[in-house]
């Protein structure tokens, strides 16, 4: 354009400049423009729309005024009533944004990742490390983290606490102790939460509810408890307890989840998971079985009391005694991915037990099947899970699932 920008005077500042406008948000949509080492001439035609946006006059007026500010450069016809187009140059941006009284993009980027950065280094799991990686990719590519404009630092905050959680915490109580407000977590962040928990978090399946997935991350609406039936010994308190005793079955809350542990003296043969708690309830107590009601999910504790019991199973296992790993569910997308998380995060000698073709067949028969998701059946066509797939084939084929709850009929 050859003519550098003039300074601007402090009255010309924030003058709501309509072209100043339209340059700047051409500029920072452009992938390279808004980079430092960017250089050279840009420009975009007028339309009329530009006219009817503040009004013809008033816009020719603007760009006599923008041109002899230096800031633009117009190509006129028409005698000086008409604009065909406007050039300006990547070198005077800085003068352009201070015209518009506008923050520049990269000041605005460089903020964020000086934000993000701060909580990106406290952060301690790799999940979170992920997350934040993802942010940062984003910024480099000139996009404002979306999360740091609708939330601020205070869904990093809240990311920030959750990461240095070990201990099951109710909702409100974490809410009240580090978002200033028992129910701004609730309100505010909880769904921005499970959705980063879904993409990220190694322990979130993507067949869990929300609170399966804030359970995760030991944020909980209501204590963990474990209800089993059959046997099982534990120590507690250096007294060895046998839960064969409660022979319909009982529940162990969070905090005997947490100091309970595992006798090495166990007389379990067979491991039974039900999914559903009709189905648990029916279930008799026998002699060398257990029980676990698992209600979807396992929660944490759950999973890591579970995951005690079979090392010192997998111990008697190895020292020759046959012990038998079972888990019945619901004969759909959601009773496979709970079978497959149970196998892959607890217990990897699962097998299914009336989850099979056959079965569903003959309950399709009997007229218990229903009309299966469109959502589901295209993520089970892509899914593989080994020990179901025959099972897998035959609800894909007739789109329909059946509850576990029928085959107490």
């Amino acid at each position: 354009m050859g003519r550098k920008a003039k300074s601007i005077r402090e009255e010309d500042r924030q003058s709501g400049f309509y072209l100043l406008d339209k340059v700047i948000d051409k500029f920072e949509n452009s992938a390279n423009d808004w980079r430092e080492e960017a250089d050279g001439n840009r420009s975009f035609k007028i339309q009329q729309s530009d006219y009817d946006a503040v009004g013809k006059s008033e816009l020719l007026e603007e760009a006599r005024k923008l041109e002899q500010m230096g800031l633009i450069r117009v190509a006129w016809f028409c005698g000086g009533s008409e604009m065909e187009k406007v050039t300006y140059r990547l070198g005077d941006m800085a003068e352009i944004y201070r015209a518009a009284g506008r923050e520049s993009k990269r000041s605005r980027l460089e903020r964020a990742r000086e934000c993000v950065g701060r909580y990106e280094r406290q952060a301690v799991t790799p999940w979170l490390k992920a997350y934040y990686g993802d942010v940062f990719r984003d910024i480099d590519r000139g996009t404002y983290p979306g999360d740091l404009e609708k939330y601020g630092e205070l869904l990093f905050r809240c990311l920030d606490r959750l990461d240095k959680l070990g201990e099951p915490v109710f909702m409100r109580v974490f809410s009240s102790k580090y978002l200033n407000g028992s129910k701004v977590f609730e309100r505010v962040l909880k769904s921005r939460v499970v959705s980063i928990g879904r993409k990220y978090h190694p322990m979130v399946d993507e067949a869990m509810g929300e609170h399966e997935i804030l359970s995760q991350m030991y944020v909980e609406n209501y204590a963990q408890e474990l209800e089993l039936k059959g046997e099982l010994r534990i120590v507690l308190g250096g007294k060895v307890i046998d839960l064969s005793v409660f022979p319909y079955g009982t529940v162990l809350n969070s905090e005997t989840l947490k100091h309970g542990i595992i006798d090495p003296v166990q007389r379990i043969r067979r491991v039974i998971t039900v999914e559903n708690k009709a189905n648990y309830m029916s279930m008799p107590f026998e002699e060398g079985t257990l029980i676990l009601f698992c209600h979807g999910f396992f929660s944490p504790r759950e999973r890591e009391f579970l995951a005690g019991l079979e090392r010192v199973l997998e111990r008697l296992r190895q020292a020759g005694a046959e012990i038998e790993y079972c888990h019945t569910g619901d004969l759909d997308y959601g009773g496979v991915r709970i079978f497959r998380y149970i196998r892959t995060k607890i217990f990897p000698l699962v097998r299914p037990l009336f989850m099979d073709a056959a079965r569903y067949d003959k309950y399709l028969e009997l007229g218990y099947g229903t009309d299966m998701e469109a959502s589901a059946w295209e993520k089970m066509k892509g899914m593989e899970e080994p020990l179901l797939q025959p099972l897998m084939e035959r609800i894909l084929q007739e789109k329909k699932v059946v509850e576990q709850e029928c085959f107490l009929f």
